[in-house]
């Protein structure tokens, strides 16, 4: 039996594999991740720097304590290279799956706008445990944080910096 396939390990993602469980318990599953497929909580990414929570404190559970709970694999630190809808197969790195359904649960990544200049390099997005674990690195020695984005998430991040000293 094919195994379903879930892309994404994101509070969508783990909530569909929870859901598949109630319904059959050992159906084959696979997760992709394309970060360390640890489960947390996202928002906690804009309000963690106030209270001094590194990346790892942030994580609820590990991937390998969620393929653990779901009776799933979990494929951490994994990209889709390729999809086959009509072949039912996805590759990643050399690898290709078969699968019998498959679940495309991405998530949304920042708009990179073109920034150019000496410090274009250095412009960072936060949208999980590994950008966050970036981004507390680089506010080491660091005084002054430009904000691009005036938005929640923008506006969140303001106030924990401020909080965080």
């Amino acid at each position: 039996m094919h195994p379903i396939v879930i892309i994404g390990s994101g509070l969508a993602g783990y909530n569909v594999a929870r859901e598949l469980r109630k319904l059959d318990k050992d159906v084959p599953l696979v997760i992709i991740s394309a970060d360390s497929g640890s489960f947390y909580s996202k928002p906690m990414l804009s309000s963690a720097f106030g209270s001094n929570k590194t990346a790892q404190s942030i994580a609820m559970n590990t991937a390998e304590q969620m393929a653990a709970q779901l009776n799933a694999t979990v494929r951490a630190d994994m990209r889709v290279t390729a999809l086959d809808t009509a072949a039912r197969t996805i590759t990643i790195r050399t690898e290709t799956i078969i699968y019998s359904k498959l679940v495309m649960a991405l998530g949304a990544d920042q708009i990179r706008l073109p920034i150019q200049g000496d410090g274009a390099d250095t412009v960072m997005t936060v949208n999980d445990l590994d950008d966050y674990a970036k981004f507390r690195s680089a506010l080491k020695q660091k005084s002054t944080v430009a904000i691009i984005g005036a938005g929640l998430i923008g506006t969140e991040f303001a106030n924990d910096l401020s909080a965080g000293g």
